[in-house]
């Protein structure tokens, strides 16, 4: 599946130019990707991410940074995908209604944790998280991740950096399809780090750690995850990301 405008990707992959995985119309041109960031950056320069996000032609906004802004339809409307960064505190149930209606009409979502190791800042992506029927949990995991499904996100990665996640919980439940992508081999059994999400329209990729966000730590920013990963979850008439040079 090739999109006008992903020649520049052919390098990496096609999958993620048919985001949806639809055909794109070729002769209408792509619409920036919309990006809202929530919370805060992690430790090591977040300030790249973004810089990389806008580089490759997405339209970035960082909001709710600090714990007084609600979060309203208005504030999701204004945005193709929303990023779960270091978010400053819990949703409450209206709230989690209002960005699951928002991600159920075709909203991109991706959800990072495991920023502090303190599971009542780690654990507040499970807020909204909720009704996409999974949540962070248990123990610090370590990886790297070398186990990962057959999926349009992880097409082609053989290992992706893990340091200082969590595992996440299918909490069942019929709103959702809930795939996973990724797992680490524990003493206790394989547990899930990585899942794709399905509600309504919308699509969720759903990571149990932060690294992959740290461009400044090298070869801990995977940039065909992020490409995959964002081409999956956009709508079919954003352009594609294109991998940091």
């Amino acid at each position: 599946m090739v999109r006008r405008f992903c020649a520049a990707f052919l390098v990496l992959t096609t999958a993620a130019c048919g985001a949806r995985s639809e055909l794109a119309d070729p002769a209408t041109a792509c619409t920036p990707l919309g990006i809202g960031i929530l919370g805060n950056p992690g430790a090591y320069n977040g300030a790249d991410f973004e810089q990389w996000l806008t580089t490759s032609g997405a339209a970035v906004q960082r909001i709710q940074t600090t714990a007084g802004e609600p979060l309203t339809a208005a504030t999701l409307e204004a945005f193709d995908v929303v990023v779960l960064d270091w978010l400053t505190r819990d949703y409450t149930a209206s709230e989690a209604a209002t960005f699951a209606a928002w991600v159920a009409k075709g909203g991109g979502v991706v959800s990072m944790t495991g920023w502090d190791n303190v599971t009542t800042d780690d654990w507040h992506p499970n807020s909204l998280l909720a009704p996409l029927e999974v949540a962070y949990s248990g123990p610090l995991l370590n990886g790297p991740v070398a186990d990962l499904g057959t999926h349009p996100i992880t097409d082609g990665l053989t290992s992706v950096v893990f340091q200082g996640g969590y595992a996440i919980s299918d909490l069942g439940g019929t709103a959702s399809t809930r795939t996973p992508i990724a797992s680490l081999s524990e003493p206790g059994g394989d547990v899930n780090v990585g899942y794709a999400i399905q509600m309504g329209t919308g699509r969720a990729f759903v990571w149990g750690d932060e690294w992959i966000e740290f461009i400044s730590k090298g070869s801990s920013f995977p940039p065909r995850l992020w490409v995959q990963g964002f081409g999956w979850i956009s709508p079919k008439s954003a352009c594609a990301l294109t991998p940091p040079s």
